[in-house]
């Protein structure tokens, strides 16, 4: 393989296109906005930024080191609902940012390294095939559902998905800065705010598709008002689609006779729980470049899955507290794991274990409940949502 077209420039695009023009591939990156645009800037605490090839500073957009993330757990969204736990946990590797800057950034040093940046250029069904003919590979990077799902006709290869709201406001921020939130209240989601100064942050509020409500906006407007955040204007908001991880068949995640291969939400990428995806959109792009170097592109669907597998599996069985409204256990399980870097508790999920196995108590609470052993034998036996989906 010589050329590859990457379709989809947000942070998994950018990525693939770094690793694979880093391995002296020949790189045409296509993406359907210009970076000078406002996008949707959805995921603006970025974890792992070590894996950014850019200097985290100000003017590539890295606003603030977060020395801490503040996670909240409240039974409810009334006015009388009830704290059930808080846990703080150190991020050594995350940076709070201005996410269209960082995008920006990253395609101006990719086009001075060699690679070939198109934008505002929407990838058609149609323009997909000619491109499969022009390219020795493909890389989806479009998000789900993908590019290739519409060519497939399959849009609905995808298992669930979250729906997720959030704006770029000014207030007082001061109580928290340089600190973040976020809140667990009683749905299967969960509300933010990433400050960016003492009068600047990030401010959001996602659901799962099953649960949304009927007015985003107005619940947006409740969940701000409730947690004493600033309330944005609709022109403010922007919303974003985001899987429920694993939401893909991993063995769709490569499809040689196209030939694609699909990275981050494309491939149905995300923390079960929180829907959490940069680090997790970097990492399958870099390892999708770094097979194909090797001409072992034909094992990314069971390597990529293993490297994610405990993740999943760990927030299966918080998310299922929250989806059975659990939120005093769940409120003791995020206090007994407090202190935990948050990316050690995606990448090393067995620091977490150990630390509940060191509070009996909160882990007999959790793991001696027979639903939680039926969501931890399914997710142990990889009995995951997009099993249940009929192939065509």
């Amino acid at each position: 393989m010589q050329r590859v077209a990457v379709l989809g420039g947000a942070v998994g695009g950018l990525a693939a296109a770094e690793g694979f023009s880093k391995r002296g591939f020949e790189v045409d990156l296509f993406e359907r906005q210009s970076y000078d645009d406002k996008r949707v800037n959805c995921g603006e605490a970025m974890t792992a930024v070590s894996k950014i090839p850019l200097r985290s500073m100000s003017a590539n957009g890295f606003v603030n080191a977060l020395p801490e993330l503040r996670v909240d757990i409240y039974d409810g969204t009334t006015s009388s609902r009830q704290h059930t736990g808080s846990g703080r946990f150190p991020a050594s590797d995350t940076y709070i940012t201005d996410r269209n800057i960082v995008e920006r950034r990253w395609s101006e040093r990719l086009a001075e390294k060699g690679v070939s940046i198109h934008e505002n250029h929407q990838i058609t069904k149609a323009e997909f095939r000619t491109l499969a003919d022009k390219y020795d590979l493909l890389v989806d990077a479009t998000g789900q559902p993908s590019i290739t799902s519409k060519v497939r006709g399959r849009t609905d290869e995808y298992a669930g998905r979250m729906i997720a709201l959030n704006a770029d406001v000014e207030g007082d921020f001061s109580d928290l800065y340089p600190n973040s939130q976020i809140v667990l209240e009683g749905y299967t989601g969960y509300a933010w705010a990433f400050s960016k100064s003492p009068e600047r942050a990030n401010v959001g509020i996602g659901w799962t598709e099953s649960e949304r409500p009927a007015d985003y906006i107005a619940a947006f407007e409740a969940a701000c008002e409730r947690n004493g955040w600033p309330i944005p204007s609709r022109s403010q908001t922007n919303i974003a689609i985001i899987p429920e991880g694993p939401s893909l068949d991993p063995a769709l995640t490569y499809l040689p006779e196209w030939p694609v291969v699909r990275v981050g939400d494309a491939a149905g990428l995300a923390n079960r729980l929180t829907g959490k995806g940069i680090s997790q959109a970097i990492q399958s792009s870099y390892l999708a470049a770094k097979l194909t170097a090797e001409g072992s592109l034909q094992e990314y669907p069971d390597r990529l899955y293993r490297t994610m597998k405990g993740e999943y599996l760990l927030a299966r069985i918080m998310r299922h507290l929250v989806e059975t409204r659990q939120m005093t256990v769940l409120g003791d399980a995020v206090q007994v794991v407090s202190g935990i870097d948050i990316e050690d508790i995606d990448r090393s999920p067995r620091a977490v274990l150990r630390r509940f196995l060191g509070h009996p108590r909160v882990a007999a609470r959790i793991f001696s409940n027979p639903a939680v052993i039926k969501q931890t034998y399914a997710a142990v036996t990889d009995a995951w949502e997009y099993d249940t989906i009929q192939p065509v």
